[in-house]
């Protein structure tokens, strides 16, 4: 019956014959924050030698990433710059680095500091495919993870998006099969299983442009052409 309920809710991709279309928005563009949390603890000693502390998780913002979609995320580019060294200072001016693209059955990474380009085989889009029908009835996030389960509902970038955990590790928040945020945990071996603790990092939309008008240009970049 959970299975049941599971496939009901993440259902969000479409199949036509072969096709691949993830996402149940035509086109657009996301900005995301790539985050990074530290924890931080204070101590002190009051006037009767009693220590007491506080413990606190902030993040600061690491790289600033751009996405694009078209034809319902059969097609995708995105492009990260770096703002912050690590630690958190703030750099004079955000640094690019790199350029993903997923056409077809390549997932392209370009490493713009080294110029240096990777072509890997695109895992999701070929499990979905192999799915066929538990594709076209639990979508692509029902494929990759069977596991996860529904928590709640939260709304990220004015978008109300369906909150999974995904497993002691990971949760995810997805928006018409959109993530629109990712977030990675510490955790502990304790009798045996993993144990969460605070976020480590995150991914997070904090602009959502539906249905826009994406530059062709942006899945042809220079570096595929170069190949």
């Amino acid at each position: 019956m959970r299975r049941i309920a599971f496939i009901l809710l993440v259902g969000t991709g479409v199949l036509l014959a072969t096709a691949f279309h993830p996402y149940g928005v035509k086109s657009g563009k996301i900005t995301f924050e790539k985050r990074r949390y530290g924890i931080h603890t204070t101590l002190h000693i009051d006037a009767n030698t009693n220590v007491q502390g506080s413990r606190s998780n902030p993040y600061y913002v690491e790289e600033e990433i751009v996405y694009y979609w078209d034809n319902y995320g059969d097609i995708a580019f995105e492009e990260a710059y770096r703002v912050a060294d690590f630690g958190g200072k703030p750099l004079p001016k955000k640094v690019k680095k790199y350029e993903k693209l997923w056409k077809g059955a390549h997932r392209y990474y370009y490493n713009v500091k080294k110029h240096r380009l990777s072509d890997d085989p695109y895992y999701i889009r070929k499990a979905c495919l192999e799915a066929e029908k538990f594709y076209q009835l639990a979508g692509w996030f029902g494929v990759i993870y069977p596991q996860a389960v529904m928590l709640n509902s939260e709304t990220v970038a004015t978008k109300m998006t369906r909150h999974y955990r995904e497993s002691a590790y990971s949760d995810y928040y997805l928006y018409n099969g959109i993530v629109l945020r990712e977030v990675n945990y510490a955790t502990k071996q304790k009798n045996g299983k993993e144990v969460r603790f605070e976020p480590e990092t995150e991914r997070i939309a904090i602009k959502v442009e539906e249905n826009v008008s994406v530059d062709p240009e942006r899945f042809h970049p220079k570096w595929l052409k170069e190949k």
